[in-house]
């Protein structure tokens, strides 16, 4: 037996993520994936959640995980 279907409905064109005027847009939203990340990270590394805030203070001082360029003497070539 064939579906049903409404084809007089629209295809949403909008987001489904919150607007930026609602409760979880902007800051809200940042702040809680900030606390997720910091649960994960203590779940994941079996340390407290005040150790995971310094490990991501840490990180975010830190300004490039590589360099942005390497000069000859760091490649060698074999």
């Amino acid at each position: 037996m064939p579906l049903a279907i409404n084809s007089t409905e629209k295809p949403r064109k909008d987001s489904i993520l919150a607007s930026h005027g609602s409760r979880t847009g902007g800051k809200y939203m940042i702040e809680l994936e900030l606390i997720a990340a910091k649960e994960i990270l203590a779940e994941v590394f079996d340390i407290t959640i005040a150790e995971a805030e310094d490990m991501i203070k840490q990180r975010s001082q830190e300004r490039t995980l590589w360099p942005e360029k390497f000069g000859d003497n760091d490649i060698s070539l074999q």
